[in-house]
């Protein structure tokens, strides 16, 4: 009996081994009578695939008489996507992860969920593993989605901003299209003020037990207003001092109704 994994059209250098097939490769086969190839097997969704391919190519299935062959077709497909709350992404294609889980005191999980029209797979697809700087998104989602699920309970604005002020990240493998966890481990968490909370963590990013990627991360939570009216008072003072470059540039006399700001802006 075979076992086939069906990953997105994208991932179709990927699907030119054993036991995986591309989406349409699997429509293909679905559609010829009695294929010997898939009777009997066992198929299973992989990465890339959405929603609609998920479902589409199931009541395909069991109209053409693959009921039993797709038994098992949602088993790494049924993990709750992280929403907007929890990922900051508006759109569902471009969520990385599923709900975080506390697995220990201070240890939570998620499972790395792609989907082929993701922001950062639309235009940078090469070889046949998933590129490093969508595992570094699926991390960077990971700290805020574990952040807002389970450590803000004290913390009282209701509309926040996150600042990220370090992140390192070390790649040690290459990741595949298959399924991949990815670990969060707090290890330090302060509040100095009610409106503002500090944390340090470490993320690894796991496939089939070999550690693939690595990245350390120190960010804070603050309260979005008081810090959009110190980014707006940052950002006016940027465009003063560029516009007082320009004129020295272009030899354009500064105007005397122009006030260029020069006094300090506070730190966060």
């Amino acid at each position: 009996m075979g076992i086939y994994v069906v990953v997105a059209n994208q991932f179709g250098d990927f699907a030119r081994h054993g036991h995986v097939m591309s989406y349409s490769q699997l429509l293909q086969a679905l559609r010829k009578p009695d294929n010997s190839e898939l009777k009997g097997s066992r198929i299973i969704a992989g990465q890339g695939l959405g929603h609609k391919e998920i479902e589409h190519a199931y009541r395909l299935a069991v109209t053409c008489g693959y009921g039993s062959e797709f038994e098992h077709w949602r088993m790494w497909s049924e993990a709750e996507l992280a929403g907007q709350e929890l990922s900051h992404k508006r759109q569902r294609k471009n969520v990385l992860i599923s709900v975080p889980e506390l697995t220990d005191e201070s240890t939570y999980s998620a499972s790395l969920l792609l989907h082929a029209e993701n922001e950062l797979m639309l235009d940078h697809l090469t070889g046949q593993h998933v590129q490093g700087m969508v595992l570094l998104e699926a991390c960077r989602q990971m700290f805020l989605a574990v952040t807002e699920r389970f450590h803000l309970e004290d913390y009282l604005p209701q509309k926040r901003y996150f600042v990220l002020n370090e992140m390192n990240v070390r790649y040690t493998a290459f990741a595949f299209p298959l399924p991949a966890q990815i670990r969060y481990r707090l290890l330090d968490k302060k509040q100095p003020r009610p409106d503002r909370v500090d944390v340090q963590a470490e993320m690894e990013v796991w496939q089939d037990g070999n550690l693939v990627t690595c990245v350390d991360v120190v960010f804070s939570v603050m309260d979005a207003e008081r810090l959009g009216q110190r980014e707006a008072k940052l950002a006016s003072r940027a465009v003063s001092s560029h516009v007082s470059t320009l004129r020295e540039h272009l030899r354009i006399p500064p105007r005397e109704d122009v006030h260029v700001m020069t006094e300090p802006i506070s730190t966060l």
